[in-house]
């Protein structure tokens, strides 16, 4: 995609994949593709505005091999194809990888490539700003800035966004901030320029909607795509009622999410996805460090989410 065409496709569902693994811990190449099979069967695909991003935060990206990201990216596009555009997570904390990264993407047939700003350390406000500038001159791809305050400690301000909507190829932006009246200031400064998409996903879903996002985030497509789906139709047209009415058939998972990652952090979080995804039908497996094993309490809470939310 060229990337007038990912803003475009940016305006719907931006599912993040998880990483199936074996039981040794190798990454599932197989497993990844019928994965994304099982997200297709479902309806998450192109012609339903849905693109894919796989080897991001939620697919494990920092425990893999740069490698096993490349093999992963490969194995994606390869099962896709036409079907549902894939962007591939090039997170790093060396500018250099991550270049590296998203050469490898293009060259394999992603539709777009999605970054975080430089991490390890905080970056200033100029450094995020000459990181995209920098990554965008190795590309004809269109790129998705990924603003996780949780993973770089910053909060990348609207006004670095405004100047890289004029000297990037930064098209999209993932919107984490946990200011919300942020998030509504950047649409209303930068959405005639960019495709701004709430990064928390259903959590935020459909407030975010009202806020003026374009889309959002969703981890529950790994175990829900048709909710996913429905929720997006339902706040595309403005019934936000109806919208808010799916977010409430999903609060068991939310509630759950919520309540484990108040001490697990987001690598117990990322586990449950996994799990969940494994129990209605797909492949998940077991995460590396971090991400915990799923404990026989964890995994009957699990059970009886899915079983609340009627998926099972």
């Amino acid at each position: 995609m060229k990337p007038a065409e990912l803003k475009k496709a940016l305006e719907g569902i931006c599912a993040i994949a998880i990483t199936p693994m074996k039981e040794n811990y190798d990454v599932d190449y197989e497993g990844m593709q019928k994965h994304i099979r099982f997200l297709i069967n479902k309806g998450i695909t192109g012609a339903n505005k849905c693109v894919l991003v796989v080897g991001g935060s939620t697919g494990e990206c920092g425990a893999m091999t740069i490698n096993e990201r490349k093999q992963l990216i490969e194995a994606a596009v390869a099962e896709a194809k036409d079907e549902l555009p894939i962007i591939a997570g090039c997170n790093h904390s060396n500018y250099l990888d991550v270049i590296d990264l998203i050469q490898h993407a293009e060259s394999a047939g992603a539709s777009g490539v999605m970054a975080l700003s430089p991490y390890y350390y905080v970056p200033s406000d100029d450094a995020a700003r000459r990181f995209y500038v920098e990554i965008s001159k190795h590309t004809e791809l269109g790129i998705l800035l990924y603003n996780n305050i949780e993973v770089t400690h910053k909060d990348i301000p609207e006004e670095i966004m405004l100047e890289l909507a004029q000297s990037s190829k930064v098209v999209g932006i993932k919107e984490c901030t946990p200011n919300f009246v942020k998030m509504e200031r950047v649409v209303r400064l930068i959405g005639d320029k960019m495709a701004v998409i709430n990064g928390h996903g259903e959590f935020l879903e459909p407030f975010a909607g009202l806020a003026g996002t374009v889309g959002f985030i969703s981890s529950t497509s790994n175990f829900a795509p048709e909710l996913a789906l429905e929720m997006y139709k339902a706040r595309s047209t403005g019934d936000y009622v109806k919208a808010k009415k799916i977010r409430d058939r999903l609060s068991p998972y939310l509630d759950l999410a919520a309540h484990e990652s108040a001490t697990g952090g987001e690598p117990i979080v990322l586990a449950i996805l996994k799990r969940a995804a494994e129990l209605v039908g797909s492949h998940g497996g077991p995460g590396r460090i971090p991400l915990p094993a799923i404990s026989p309490e964890l995994d009957e809470k699990i059970k009886k989410m899915l079983k609340d939310v009627g998926l099972v």
